[in-house]
């Protein structure tokens, strides 16, 4: 499957030189799934041998995404495309994201496609599971609940964090997070008296020889044991706190469930795009865009501008104090009551009562001259 001009490339380069090209090559792929992208590059590799495939052409990818999409689901294939799209471009130097033919196969395949995405726990939710679980047996469910959705944080975040990583200060924590999916180093802190107790309170239970630094300790009946709290567990604290409070479907809970909780409380509260974008550490705006367009917040607003206008009712009150150059600009005051429909100007002392009729868009100055006689 090698192009003539690699070959070329190659023999046009210095034997040393080849050598550290090739080192080079081998840290393109990320560390964390390198074996993943590898599997994906010789599974298509391998297939292509059995169909006697000698050139990489749109048509022979696009063959391989049909066959593959027989049997996998929209997200499967979104995922090999980019695996394989990576691969192919440190390996064989082939660019398949100029496949556009290939490019509406995959978007038609997710059409009418749903993600799985976890439940979210509400503000009410967070509270009371903090409020009503006993220390004894939920401290350290309670500190993971707190640190994850303060942070938004993923489950590997959680697992992987190290005591250093959390700054316990009188009246905060200050929590960074060195190690991100986006490789982003974040910082959030944590300012919620209650909370920061709850905080304290299982630091001061870490055992003095614990040989690790890993921050979660397996934490059994009111003690913590130098034991390190696997991923595994970590992602089954929302499902756990889903069952003491009730929730149905305590299952659709997963490790996701703080990461999601956060940006979408946050959004609810009026958090807006590039707040959130921040917050969460997330490179593509795409991602902060759903929760803003998904957030109560939004919805409540767009649905305000399907009302009816109310009209606008203005009312003020000219005092002597009040009137200055001779000049008086009526306030308008919105969503009074609808028996306030007109603009009405008095004056505590012996000043005659003016009323004017005004319609929404009016604006009213009144001018009052000194040995003017007003009628009414």
């Amino acid at each position: 499957m090698g192009s003539n001009s690699d070959e070329i490339e190659m023999l046009c380069t210095p034997p040393e030189l080849r050598e550290i090209a090739k080192t080079a090559v081998t840290k393109l792929l990320p560390s964390k799934s390198k074996s993943k992208y590898e599997k994906e590059y010789d599974k298509f590799s391998t297939w292509c041998e059995s169909k006697n495939v000698t050139r990489i052409t749109e048509n022979i990818v696009l063959a391989y995404f049909e066959i593959m999409g027989q049997r996998k689901k929209a997200s499967t294939l979104w995922s090999s495309y980019s695996m394989l799209r990576t691969c192919l471009s440190i390996n064989k130097n082939v660019d398949i994201s100029k496949y556009l033919k290939l490019q509406a196969y995959l978007k038609r395949k997710s059409e009418n496609y749903e993600p799985k995405k976890s439940y979210v726990l509400e503000c009410e939710h967070i509270t009371q599971f903090i409020s009503d679980a006993d220390d004894i047996t939920f401290l350290a469910m309670k500190v993971i609940l707190i640190i994850g959705y303060c942070g938004a944080l993923r489950r590997d975040e959680l697992t992987k964090m190290a005591l250093n990583d959390v700054d316990l200060k009188p009246d905060m924590v200050i929590v960074t997070v060195p190690k991100t999916k986006t490789n982003i180093s974040r910082v959030f802190m944590i300012t919620e008296e209650t909370w920061i107790t709850l905080i304290r309170k299982y630091i001061e239970l870490r055992p003095s020889y614990t040989s690790h630094q890993r921050f979660f300790l397996t934490y059994r009946r009111g003690k913590c044991i130098p034991s390190p709290i696997g991923i595994n567990k970590i992602g089954e604290v929302p499902k756990n706190i889903a069952k003491f409070l009730k929730l149905p479907n305590p299952e659709k809970y997963t490790g996701h469930c703080f990461r999601r909780s956060s940006a979408s409380n946050l959004a609810n509260k009026g958090g807006d795009l590039l707040t959130i974008k921040k917050f969460a550490g997330w490179k593509s705006s795409a991602v902060a865009e759903s929760y803003v367009d998904a957030s109560i917040k939004k919805r409540i607003e767009i649905a305000k501008m399907f009302s009816p206008d109310k009209p606008e009712v203005s009312i003020s009150t000219i005092t002597p104090n009040s009137v200055e150059d001779n000049i008086i600009n009526v306030e308008t005051i919105q969503d009074a009551a609808p028996a306030q429909n007109q603009n009405i100007i008095s004056s505590k002392q012996s000043f005659p009562e003016i009323q004017i009729s005004a319609s929404e868009t009016s604006t009213i100055t009144v001018k009052i001259y000194s040995h003017c006689d007003i009628k009414h």
